[in-house]
């Protein structure tokens, strides 16, 4: 049963340019390799040339490829029912004008109803499209920000230079660290240590080109789950290979500074059931 918990780490500067950084690389890593993909190269290919080009190691670039992995996976397993939804839409947008034309015939509802109908089934045209083609489409940033640029005021931006700023930190803000249980404590990218007071300390494992090997950040207490991952930090540390586990972490920069995510996968609790005689 996995389990993620989360904790906030301190605002410290230096450590925020270390994340900044990592972060930047993984994003320009994780779009470059999207491209990369839906052009059908050979992932063992991409791998070869990935390393050396962001100077990454080969777990960064697996963390890298089960990410963009997984973005694709949702939208293809998502995109049934996003076209059955939309035919929904387009079903009761029908109704609406069928009523409206009959009703107001001549009124600025039944316009405007028109052009919502025409969008709809753009959409779907597109959908179905992708579908038959399997086709992905991402917007590393969403959407809806990129959209922003053509409305700036009403977006609440002065200039292109603000929204630029803000697509660049959507685009950049966060990058994953997967675990294995046959590596360091269940991750060699982040090792996770328990100090004296209780507290978590992890060495993250920097991208090559970073200038130094590792940093270190401590004093981590988890509001909820700190004794979750206590536990499975003790049990990567068992002579008994079988109690071993992966741990994943995700780092994510929001408006108030950095946090860390941390997964981790509880022990199954075998449940004995008891017969009472009456």
């Amino acid at each position: 049963m996995m389990r993620t918990y989360q904790t906030r780490l301190a605002n410290g500067e230096e450590l925020g340019v270390q994340l900044s950084s990592y972060a930047a690389l993984y994003g320009k890593a994780e779009r470059t390799l999207f491209c990369r993909l839906t052009s059908c190269e050979d992932i063992n290919c991409l791998k070869k040339d990935f390393i050396p080009r962001f100077a990454i190691t080969a777990r960064q670039f697996n963390a890298v490829r089960i990410g963009v992995g997984g973005k694709i996976s949702s939208i293809k397993e998502r995109r049934p029912a996003l076209i059955d939804e939309l035919k929904k839409k387009i079903e009761k947008a029908k109704r609406i004008i069928k009523s409206l034309a009959t009703k107001a015939p001549g009124s600025d509802k039944l316009h405007q109803k028109k052009r919502r109908l025409a969008i709809l089934e753009q959409r779907m045209t597109v959908l179905k499209e992708d579908q038959k083609n399997d086709t992905v489409r991402i917007c590393f940033g969403s959407k809806k920000l990129f959209r922003s640029q053509f409305a700036l005021e009403d977006n609440g931006y002065n200039s292109h230079d603000e929204w630029l700023k803000d697509w660049q930190a959507a685009r950049n803000n966060q990058f994953f660290v997967i675990g294995s249980k046959d590596e360091t404590a269940g991750c060699q990218g982040c090792v996770a240590t328990v100090a004296e007071d209780g507290s978590i300390s992890l060495r993250l494992r920097l991208p090559n080109g970073a200038g130094q090997k590792h940093t270190v950040i401590t004093g981590l207490r988890f509001a909820h789950g700190h004794d979750a991952i206590v536990a499975a930090i003790g049990r990567n540390l068992s002579k008994d290979k079988q109690a071993w586990q992966a741990i994943s972490y995700r780092f994510l920069k929001d408006a108030k500074g950095w946090r860390v995510f941390v997964s981790v996968t509880l022990p199954e609790v075998k449940r004995h059931s008891e017969c009472r005689r009456q």
